[in-house]
C-alpha cells in the first residue's frame, strides 16, 4: 500500500490533490488541523491529510499447461476417491494399471458392476504397450475398452420383416409390471406402420391391469390400427385369424412380479400353446441391477429372442445394461427413452448402444 501525507489550506483542496496524484481509488486514513506556530500568529490555517492507495500487483498469468495439469490431478483424485470403497481386487488392479483409474471410475459411475468393469479393464490392458508414455497408455486403453464393450454388446433389428411367406410374424412383449410394455408396443407399432409401411395388428392379453386394453386401443385408434383383446387360447386363436393379412402382430401381456410364478406360467401357457410367437423381454433401467437380474431369470421361461430396455431417460446409470447383456447373452432390439409416441424409441446399432451404456448417448 502506498501512503502519502498531503497539506492544503482546506480539506477540499487536499482531497483534490490526493485524487490527482493517487487516483480516485485512494483511501483517506487520517486528517488533522495543523496548529499555528506561536511565533507566526498571522500564518494561514493548514490541514494535513494522510491517504493511501493499493499498489497494483504484478500478476503473472498461470500457464495453460499448468492449469490443465492441475485439473487432471483433481480429476484423478476424485476418481481415486470414487473407487476407494470397492474391493481389494479392484484396488490391486488400479495399483498395477494406474492409468486405468479414470476409465474405471467412469464405468462405475455409469452403473457397470465392479466385477464386469474390472474384467473389461483387465482384458483391455492385455493389449496395452507398457513402455508407452502415460498419455498414450490412457488413450490406448480407452480404445481397447471401447472395443471390448463393442464385442460384448449384441443388437438385432428384429422387427424389420414382412409376410412374404403369407404368415404374419407375431411378437409378445413380456416382463415385470410397470416397465412400460404397452407404451413401447405403441411406439413400435407407429414406427412399423408409418415409417416402414408395414401392416400392424395389436392384441392385448392383459386382463389384470385396469384399463390396460383401453390404453392400447386408444393408441391403436389414433394410428388407425386393429386392436383386439384375447384372454384365452380360443380368443387368441380367433384374434390371430383376424390378423392373418398383417405383416406384424404385437401382443401386450400382463405385467407380474417376477416372484409370482403361477401368473407367469399362466401367460406362458397362453402364448406358447399352439402359436409361433416370439417373446421379447422388457426391463426398466431404473430398476436395481439385482432386481433386473431376478426378473430376467424369472421370465427366461419364455425363451426370449431379444431384450428391450426402457426408461433410460430417467437414470444416468445405464451401464447396468452391459451387465444384463453379459448375463442374458441376448441381443437388444429396442431402447425406450421417454413417453412420446413414437419419437422416444431407438432401434440401436452397436456403437449407439455402447454410447448409451457409457452415458454418452
Amino acid at each position: 500500500m502506498n501512503r502519502k501525507v498531503f497539506k492544503a489550506r482546506n480539506i477540499q483542496q487536499a482531497i483534490a490533490d490526493i485524487k490527482q496524484e493517487l487516483g480516485p481509488d485512494a483511501m483517506i486514513l487520517n486528517t488533522r488541523k495543523i496548529p499555528k506556530k506561536p511565533l507566526d500568529p498571522y500564518a494561514e490555517e493548514m490541514f494535513e491529510v494522510e491517504a493511501a492507495v493499493d499498489l497494483p500487483q504484478d500478476k503473472k498469468p498461470v500457464p495453460d499447461h499448468l492449469i490443465k495439469s492441475i485439473k487432471e490431478d483433481i480429476v484423478d483424485i476424485k476418481d481415486m476417491i470414487s473407487i476407494a470403497g470397492f474391493g481389494n481386487g479392484m484396488q490391486d488392479m488400479v495399483c498395477n494399471h494406474f492409468e486405468s483409474v479414470g476409465i474405471l471410475a467412469s464405468l462405475l459411475r455409469a452403473g457397470v458392476s465392479e466385477v464386469l468393469a474390472s474384467a473389461v479393464i483387465q482384458k483391455a490392458s492385455l493389449f496395452m504397450d507398457e513402455n508407452a508414455e502415460q498419455g498414450c497408455k490412457i488413450k490406448s486403453l480407452k480404445n481397447y475398452v471401447m472395443r471390448q464393450c463393442l464385442s460384448q454388446v449384441m443388437v438385432k433389428d428384429f422387427f424389420n420383416r414382412d409376410n412374404s411367406s403369407g404368415v404374419p410374424h407375431v411378437a409378445a412383449f413380456v416382463g415385470p409390471t410397470g416397465v412400460g410394455k404397452t407404451t413401447t408396443i405403441a411406439k413400435l407399432a407407429a414406427v412399423l406402420s408409418f415409417q416402414r409401411k408395414m401392416k400392424v395388428g395389436l392384441i392385448s392379453i392383459d386382463n389384470y391391469r385396469v384399463g390396460a386394453f383401453e390404453q392400447l386401443k386408444a393408441y391403436a385408434s389414433i394410428m388407425g390400427l386393429l386392436c383386439v383383446p384375447a384372454f384365452s387360447s380360443q380368443d387368441l386363436s380367433c384374434a390371430l385369424d383376424r390378423m392373418k393379412s398383417m405383416d406384424m402382430v404385437l401382443i401386450d401381456t400382463a405385467g407380474h412380479s417376477h416372484f409370482d410364478k403361477p401368473k407367469i406360467d399362466e401367460i406362458l401357457q397362453l402364448i406358447k400353446a399352439d402359436f409361433r410367437i416370439s417373446a421379447h423381454l422388457v426391463l426398466s433401467v431404473t430398476s436395481e441391477s439385482i432386481i433386473m437380474k431376478d426378473a430376467a431369470s424369472a421370465f427366461s421361461v419364455f425363451n426370449p429372442d431379444t431384450v428391450v430396455f426402457t426408461k433410460i431417460d430417467e437414470t444416468k446409470r445405464c451401464g447396468k445394461i452391459l451387465d444384463q447383456i453379459n448375463d442374458l447373452r441376448l441381443p437388444v432390439s429396442l431402447i425406450a427413452n421417454g413417453q412420446r409416441v413414437p419419437e422416444d424409441l431407438i432401434i440401436p446399432d452397436k456403437r449407439e448402444l455402447v454410447k448409451i451404456i457409457l452415458g454418452k448417448g
